[in-house]
């Protein structure tokens, strides 16, 4: 049967991609540190190994995925006008996340690109390729570079085993550039988020409501807390109605969809994307067992994988998706050519 031809909403074109990962680390050794049975954690969380940082910090491990985005499209931050950093975390409060990041890249003393830090947690590369190709729409913007970097390590403490098996650190880029190139760009984006699910996945300190000079350390107020019972209630209610939606936005199905990367969630999550989607396993990109849940930086992650081992072909589309803290769902659909 033939495709369905889809109309193009945004013209870009993802030019190249980038990945940084840190130094890694197996699950027998965090099993034996914390007194895990032998197994447990590719059980229930599916993780084997992980990568957590050592020296690195968000900034550093950016500018390098960013880094290797550009070696691998032969650019230079020059060619860059738009630089957008997307995550949950960050190295300082202020100044933001981008500033730091552009500081760390090769000539970024000398950048004087537009620079600006978007965190919708774990969609935080969603929004941030979705507001890459509007920028794409203006006359003066003609490439666009999105980071994803994140560091779980340092907020997951050992008092709740899936968290501490689950989560790891790394970081991803792409270069989006304009183009005149039919049938190639953002097809649709979507995002919703449900203030009901706001304690489901939070880290309650470290903010102006609960600051560090008033709240002394605490694993109750610094460490991530994760409801996945509650998690797994909110996607069930509301992932059927957005997903009918989004496709009928889309103009499409997903079942027609080529690739799908969906934010690394969690095992239980992976397992029912193809049933999900009526599509092969092998068409959904599964990178959980030897990353982990990399938060911001798993969709990009994933979307490496494809695109620097040549598996994404010209025609093709790809479908990012995923739900995040807040509680909010967000999906994306790209074609490539």
């Amino acid at each position: 049967m033939a495709k369905t031809t889809l109309s193009i909403s945004r013209p870009c074109r993802i030019v190249s991609t980038g990945q940084y990962l840190p130094a890694p680390v197996s699950s027998e050794s965090i099993e034996e540190k914390h007194g895990l049975p032998e197994g447990w954690s590719m059980k229930y969380s599916g993780v084997n190994v992980r990568h957590q940082v050592t020296h690195e910090t968000l900034a550093v491990m950016g500018s390098q995925a960013a880094q290797q985005a550009l070696d691998a499209a032969s650019l230079t931050l020059d060619d860059i006008d738009v630089l957008i950093t997307g995550g949950s975390g960050f190295d300082q409060i202020i100044p933001c996340q981008a500033a730091l990041t552009l500081s760390a890249m090769k000539g970024g003393d000398q950048a004087h690109c537009d620079a600006f830090h978007v965190n919708t947690t774990c969609l935080s590369f969603v929004t941030a390729f979705a507001l890459a190709a509007d920028k794409l729409q203006l006359p003066d913007v003609k490439r666009v570079l999105v980071v994803a970097a994140e560091v779980a390590s340092k907020g997951i403490g050992p008092e709740n085993w899936e968290t501490l098996t689950l989560f790891g650190d790394g970081a991803a880029a792409v270069i989006l550039e304009e183009t005149d190139l039919p049938h190639c760009g953002l097809v649709a984006h979507m995002h919703k988020t449900y203030t009901e699910g706001t304690q489901a996945a939070q880290i309650p300190g470290g903010g102006i409501a609960k600051w560090i000079e008033d709240h002394a350390f605490d694993p109750a107020l610094h460490h991530f807390h994760m409801d996945g019972r509650e998690l797994l209630r909110l996607a069930l209610k509301y992932l059927p109605a957005h997903i009918t939606e989004f496709f009928a936005r889309a103009g499409t199905s997903w079942s027609e969809v080529d690739w799908t990367l969906p934010h690394q969630a969690s095992k239980t999550g992976m397992g029912m994307i193809p049933k999900l989607a009526q599509v092969h396993p092998h068409r959904v990109i599964n990178i959980l067992e030897h990353t982990g849940n990399c938060i911001a930086a798993s969709i990009p992650m994933a979307l490496h994988e494809l695109v620097s081992k040549g598996r994404l072909q010209p025609g093709e589309t790809a479908f990012l998706t995923g739900t995040s803290a807040g509680f909010a769902i967000g999906s994306l659909l790209y074609q490539h050519a």
